[in-house]
């Protein structure tokens, strides 16, 4: 028997005449196509269509996740606290020790929530009465206060979103990691350095979408690679530099008159890099392991699934950053999930939509910051909670017919469908995942709704210019610990810490010369982004779909051809 008849009969209504067709995005006013297969999603999840295109949705939903700064804010307590929300967030906040404990109770900011008032203006003042945890850890990490989004976390500093990670700095989107720093999507790995999407390697270097290798530098897509410089798509290799086959003492000596230790030469190895050997050299459509019925990039043993980096997960689609999510549509940053729509940061859940981060919960809706919770609905803060809307307690009978009388009216006004908007994240759109992940201008991201932070100008005299920091590591000692750098790019000044220090000193790799954060985006742009393109393999021209847009002049391959190409069965096109 429905709980929500009302809503039950309206959603019906527009799911029940709908066919596959190509929609016109809301927000960028691109086509897409919403199939049969999203039909039946959205049938099971009883949610409507969507109004936008999903990367559009995607960039939504990650303008709701913290980027990678940290401010020190005035915490509702009259404490000062490190937090991720910049100090223009209208959202007030607490020290995690006090959010987290009993002594916090987020239900005495609760109200009425108004069916046949607009919802995300209701939401607003809400958001704007319920302190947010200053910053969300994991208690369980050791030593890595400095850290966002962890899990399992030690010794580390300054890094964001990973599980099982030690002794690293500035480590983003990783797992499974230590003594890197650096470093993106980098896995099951150690001794790393300005690496991006790399698995299983040891001391590489300035690589990306290496695997099982050791002693790689500038290098993309190398597998069982040992002593390579300069290299592409090799496949059991020793001793190459530039894909061409040297002795060991060959090899020794053409490194070895490369002087990494001097910035300078760093930048025109990344230059050179980046502008025409990665770019220049072909590349595999996706990367796909053990997976069937799999559509998109960095999937591992999944089936029946349209996205990017998720693993063991089964009929999930639309979605970026999951493992063991099962009959879902529109998430990221999601673990352990099922039958969820719309969901940012979502753990062991069942039944959400339109939430962000919640854990444990069943059957929550247009709520944020949940735990242990069931049968909620608009709510901020809960813990081990049933039947609450707006932070207020109902009956189980009351809840039902108000949120049977909400939802319907939200879907009569268009509201109910849609993630909360740009002018509702607490974040401004340039401190936000988003930010990194999708560029944009001020201009653009205003144009859109989104807050824009402005960061200080820096006024400490003490504050040096970056001249003052040599560019060869030899003139580097331990006084460069207690100064602090003026970024010629973001105008923001920085530190360089002790392990930093310690890590360049061992592999004699010269210093960074910007802001941490610029450098973090810097390697974001290095990943392609998340969307899917139709296009032809460069060899057989076969249809494959890939996140590598035509932009991308060299030939993109399906698997088939590549793994001909890489073991010497097949050549390449040459690039016209």
């Amino acid at each position: 028997m429905s709980q929500t008849p009302l809503f039950d009969a309206a959603i019906d209504k527009i799911l029940a005449p709908l066919v596959p067709h190509t929609r016109t995005c809301a927000e960028t006013g691109e086509a897409f196509d919403i199939t049969q297969r999203d039909i039946d999603m959205l049938r099971a999840l009883r949610v409507p269509p969507p109004k936008t295109a999903w990367w559009a949705r995607l960039r939504q939903k990650r303008a709701c996740i913290a980027g990678f700064d940290l401010f020190r804010r005035d915490a509702s307590d009259g404490t000062s606290a490190v937090s991720m929300y910049d100090p223009a967030s209208p959202v007030p906040i607490l020290p995690p020790a006090i959010w987290y404990s009993d002594e916090f109770d987020p239900m005495q900011y609760g109200g009425e929530l108004k069916s046949e008032e607009p919802f995300f203006a209701q939401w607003e003042t809400l958001s704007k009465k319920v302190p947010h945890p200053a910053i969300i850890q994991d208690a369980n990490s050791a030593n890595s206060q400095w850290s966002l989004y962890s899990l399992a976390y030690k010794n580390c500093y300054f890094c964001h979103t990973g599980l099982d990670n030690e002794d690293c700095q500035y480590l983003d989107m990783s797992m499974h990691t230590k003594h890197s720093t650096d470093a993106a999507s980098t896995h099951s790995s150690e001794w790393c350095y300005e690496t991006v999407g790399c698995r299983g390697c040891s001391q590489t270097f300035f690589s990306e979408h290496c695997e099982e290798s050791v002693d790689l530098w500038f290098c993309l897509a190398c597998k069982n690679c040992q002593s390579c410089f300069g290299c592409t798509n090799l496949r059991n290799k020793k001793n190459c530099f530039l894909n061409e086959q040297l002795t060991e003492e060959e090899y020794k000596k053409r490194v070895g008159a490369i002087d990494l230790a001097n910035h300078q030469v760093v930048e025109e190895w990344m230059n050179l890099c980046k502008e025409k050997i990665f770019r220049n050299t072909f590349r595999l459509a996706g990367l796909i392991f053990g997976s069937e019925q799999a559509v998109g990039d960095d999937l591992e043993d999944c089936q029946d699934v349209e996205g990017f980096i998720m693993k063991k997960s089964e009929r999930t689609y639309y979605g970026f950053g999951a493992v063991s999510g099962k009959d879902s549509m529109d998430f990221t940053n999601s673990v352990e999930f099922e039958r969820c729509y719309s969901v940012n940061r979502t753990t062991q859940g069942y039944e959400n939509r339109f939430t962000h981060t919640c854990a444990s919960c069943i059957d929550v809706e247009y709520s944020e910051l949940l735990t242990n919770c069931e049968h909620c609905f608009g709510c901020i803060g809960l813990k081990n909670k049933k039947h609450c809307i707006f932070n207020t307690q109902y009956t189980e009978e009351e809840y039902w017919q108000r949120v049977d009388a909400i939802k319907i009216a939200m879907l009569a006004r268009g509201e109910y469908g849609e993630f909360f908007s740009y002018a509702f994240s607490p974040f401004a759109y340039n401190t936000s995942l988003s930010g990194a992940m999708f560029p944009l201008s001020q201009e653009e991201a205003t144009k859109l709704g989104a807050r824009w932070y402005e960061f200080p100008p820096e006024k400490d005299p003490a504050v040096l210019p970056i001249e003052s920091l040599p560019t060869e590591l030899s003139k580097v000692d331990a006084s460069v610990l207690e100064k602090r750098f003026l970024c010629p790019v973001t105008k923001r000044s920085f530190t360089i810490v002790k392990p930093e220090l310690e890590f360049h000193k061992q592999f004699n790799i010269a210093l960074p010369r910007v802001h941490s954060s610029l450098r973090r985006k810097r390697r974001q742009e290095r990943i392609f982004p998340p969307r899917l393109y139709t296009r032809a393999c460069g060899i057989c021209q076969a249809v494959i779909h890939t996140r590598i847009p035509s932009a991308y002049t060299a030939p993109v391959l399906c698997r088939d051809c590549y793994e001909k190409v890489v073991i010497g069965e097949k050549e390449v096109p040459t690039i016209k």
